[in-house]
């Protein structure tokens, strides 16, 4: 999904769906969705009146707009109290609205900035959440299944964040660059999460970690089993024997922050498949044990996103860098 950001008028944009929000116990709303319902010609006051959308947190209306405005869908979004509002609230917002857009067909959407309004939040911060919660909330798992039928609802391919005050765009680009690079990893790490232990033995999963280390300019050093003899590791090395793919230990390097400051070291367990106590564990649920790994799997695309958001960003929009990671 490609997501842009835009200046102009949300009720004038093109998108198959536009996505605007509405805070709980509003009866009149204001901004861009005051804006939207007066195009409408009060079609969404009508329906808070009317006790069918009430701005509560994952609600979601769909209202079509009959040629009202440019676009013919219009998800209002709820986004409960007001006094409970936080990034999370837009991060939840963003992934539910787009899974209901996706389920209308609509491959473009648009939506405001929420958050930066009445809400007064950052609006860097604001963009960085809508960014992760369209990545993370509309991420689905298909490798493996057949769709030659096509019966699966197409995906979101374009999502557009329309913003009238030009002075914010800056701010919003930044936000969704980052936000993009966190959703992505989040996603590389449910990618090797969900593989299936038989298509992720442990020389796969460094295989991977290798190839995402190079593609972030990571160094990355994996162990085989006669390197961890070597060394004298042998909890990894027992553990391991229980299976007939030998084990590996990957190790991933990044390094930023100065050279003064105390690293940081990631552990995550990467055990493909838990097959301890396999004699006592039921056997409903053991398919679940391929996830046993999601630890490793995190700390993996950890730092390969911390490397991105510190170094893709001109040099004025960075943040500071992460302290060194191994």
């Amino acid at each position: 999904m490609e997501i842009k950001v835009e200046s102009g008028d949300i009720t004038k944009h093109p998108a198959k769906a536009i996505i605007i929000n509405l805070f709980e116990g509003v009866k009149r709303p204001g901004g861009a969705t005051g804006a939207v319902d007066k195009a409408l010609d009060g079609g969404i006051s009508a329906l808070i009146a009317d006790g069918e959308t009430k701005g509560k947190a994952s609600e979601v209306t769909l209202v079509h707009s009959l040629g009202k405005i440019t676009s013919p869908r219009v998800l209002v979004a709820g986004l409960g109290k007001q006094e409970k509002f936080d990034l999370n609230t837009i991060r939840n917002l963003m992934g539910t609205s787009l899974r209901r857009a996706r389920g209308t067909g609509a491959t473009s959407v648009a939506t405001i900035l929420h958050g930066a309004g009445i809400a007064g939040l950052n609006p860097e911060e604001c963009a960085q959440a809508i960014a992760e919660g369209a990545v993370m909330g509309s991420y689905r798992f298909r490798r493996y299944k057949d769709n030659t039928n096509g019966d699966e609802p197409k995906e979101v391919e374009t999502l557009s964040i329309v913003e009238a005050d030009k002075a914010k765009l800056d701010a919003v680009r930044r936000g969704v660059e980052r936000g993009q690079i966190l959703g992505q990893a989040a996603n590389h790490t449910r990618d090797m999460a969900n593989e299936p232990a038989n298509a992720l033995p442990p020389a796969e999963l460094a295989e991977r970690a290798e190839a995402l280390a190079a593609d972030a300019g990571l160094q990355c050093e994996v162990l085989n089993e006669g390197q961890l003899k070597q060394l004298g590791m042998g909890g990894v090395l027992g553990v391991g024997s229980g299976s007939a793919n030998p084990p590996r230990f990957i190790i991933l390097k990044y390094r930023g922050g100065r050279k003064a400051e105390n690293g940081m070291a990631l552990i995550g367990k990467g055990i493909t498949f838990d097959s301890g106590g396999i004699s006592i564990k039921p056997a409903a649920g053991m398919e679940a044990m391929k996830g046993d790994m999601s630890g490793g799997a995190a700390v993996i695309a950890v730092p390969a996103a911390s490397w991105r958001t510190t170094t893709r960003l001109p040099q004025r929009y960075r943040r500071r860098a992460t302290p060194r990671a191994s």
